[in-house]
């Protein structure tokens, strides 16, 4: 069975059968993001405005079809679903550690489970989070594009602090004070302003009986 891996949680990478794949056009790139992250079949003509909103309907649609060709010979036949109208991918044999993330995180959260059986999941978690969703990425002509990659990332990004700040307290309350600390630095960085997660590190130093750092 063919497998599509999509990593856009840091800068972007795409394998096919384990085989990555460089597509040279950036539009098509975010393209493939935009399918996949939204999980939606989507209009031909919502597409050509989100990537050409300077062009005419006429000239989006034709370099609509040009980014759709190069997608579609890049990947191979059979992921994308070309419709008359509509655009959208076959979900059977795609990885996408954007959808994996929030998988594992809402694992976490069901009705009855455990802290000690939850903990493995949000490990997971913030292990797939390499960096911020498409980052060093960006479309400077597709202010829509922008904008939605923007509030992605800020939602993920949260969605990430959640999840730190429920490991530190976990191994916290359960004295495990060394294996709370990558994980409490990481918050830091997320924000090195916050004054909470400053404190919250060097309490952890503390126990940790790294009083020096």
């Amino acid at each position: 069975m063919h497998s599509l891996k999509l990593d856009f949680l840091g800068p972007p990478r795409i394998e096919v059968d384990g085989i990555p794949v460089d597509l040279q056009r950036h539009k098509a790139l975010a393209m493939l993001a935009y399918l996949a992250v939204t999980a939606e079949e989507q209009h031909r003509d919502t597409l050509a405005a989100l990537f050409w909103p300077a062009s005419n309907q006429s000239r989006a649609r034709a370099s609509l079809r040009r980014d759709l060709s190069e997608l579609n010979k890049a990947l191979g036949e059979g992921w994308l679903v070309l419709e008359q109208d509509t655009v959208g991918l076959h979900n059977d044999g795609i990885w996408l550690d954007v959808t994996q993330f929030l998988s594992r995180l809402a694992e976490c959260d069901q009705p009855g489970r455990a802290m000690d059986d939850s903990l493995p999941r949000l490990k997971e978690a913030v292990e797939l989070y390499r960096d911020d969703f498409l980052a060093g990425f960006t479309l400077t002509d597709c202010p829509d594009f922008d904008e939605w990659q923007f509030f992605q990332a800020e939602t993920l990004r949260q969605a990430l602090s959640s999840a730190l700040e429920r490991l530190v307290e976990t191994y916290g309350t359960q004295d495990e004070f060394t294996l709370a600390l990558p994980y409490g630095r990481r918050l830091l960085a997320l924000d090195p302003l916050h004054e909470p997660a400053h404190r919250q590190l060097m309490w952890l130093y503390v126990h940790a009986g790294q009083k020096a750092a």
